[in-house]
């Protein structure tokens, strides 16, 4: 017998006033959430989380563009596919303004797929 899938029902973040909302989301809105909460956390920093949770995208660390990319792209698949619900973290696109980029990358999950990005800055 076949496990059902378990809703992922979560409560909305409220990323512009730091807030979590009364409003529940389910799921590709909770798993854009989830996205959001494991790239913005540090992995091994914060002891409500398992050793699994969150990035080690250490960008301070990486000299040249070519490492960045290849770096970048090896924590974000890291850190997203801890989640089940997560299939796969493709198709990077780095745009670069001095010493920020932009990255584009899409993200396969269980409940349909979407494209996601991150902001980094501080010599990219």
């Amino acid at each position: 017998m076949e496990d059902a899938p378990q809703p992922s029902l979560t409560y909305k973040l409220d990323l512009v006033n730091g807030r979590i909302g009364s409003v529940v989301v389910d799921g590709l809105d909770a798993v854009k959430q989830a996205a959001i909460k494991i790239l913005s956390t540090t992995r091994f920093e914060n002891l409500i989380y398992s050793d699994n949770y969150g990035s080690e995208a250490d960008v301070g660390s990486v000299r040249g563009r070519a490492v960045f990319e290849t770096e970048l792209e090896r924590w974000a698949r890291e850190a997203l596919l801890q989640d089940d619900r997560i299939v796969s973290v493709t198709n990077f696109r780095f745009t670069y303004d001095g010493d920020a980029a932009l990255v584009l990358f899409d993200v396969e999950s269980d409940y349909g797929n979407y494209t996601d990005r991150l902001e980094v800055s501080g010599g990219v």
